[in-house]
C-alpha cells in the first residue's frame, strides 16, 4: 500500500538581497498589522516579480541559500525583531506565512541549527 502521507519536500526558498555599506539587506514585506516579514520566494521568477513590483532598481540579487545559511538568515531576522517570513508575497498577498521562532525550533529539533 502506498504511503498516504509521504514526507513533505524540504522548501528551498530564494531570497533577495542588496549590499548596504559593509552589510547586506534582505527584502522584506510589510504585513497589514504593521509587522515586517522576511520575503521568501519559491522561484527566481517570483523573486524577480517582487523586485519589479515593490523594490525597484537593479541592486537586488536573487540567492538560493543552502539550508545552513537559511537557518542563519532566519536567526539573524529573529535577532533583529523580524519574527515572520512570507512565501511569495506577490500582489499584496503571501502564499504562506511562517513563524520564524517556530521554524528555528523545528530545525533545532531536527538537528539543523
Amino acid at each position: 500500500m502506498p504511503d498516504l502521507n509521504p514526507p513533505a519536500p524540504e522548501l528551498r526558498p530564494h531570497v533577495l538581497y542588496c549590499r548596504e555599506g559593509d552589510g547586506v539587506r534582505l527584502a522584506t514585506w510589510r504585513l497589514q498589522e504593521g509587522h515586517e516579514a522576511l520575503a521568501l520566494f519559491t522561484s527566481p521568477d517570483a523573486a524577480a516579480t517582487y523586485q519589479g513590483e515593490l523594490l525597484g532598481g537593479s541592486a537586488w540579487t536573487v540567492f538560493q541559500p543552502p539550508r545552513e545559511a537559511l537557518v542563519d538568515i532566519l536567526k539573524s531576522c529573529r535577532d533583529a525583531g523580524i519574527l515572520y517570513a512570507a512565501l511569495d508575497p506577490l500582489g499584496g498577498q503571501a502564499r504562506t506565512l511562517f513563524d520564524i521562532p517556530r521554524v528555528l525550533a523545528a530545525a533545532d529539533r531536527a538537528g539543523g541549527a
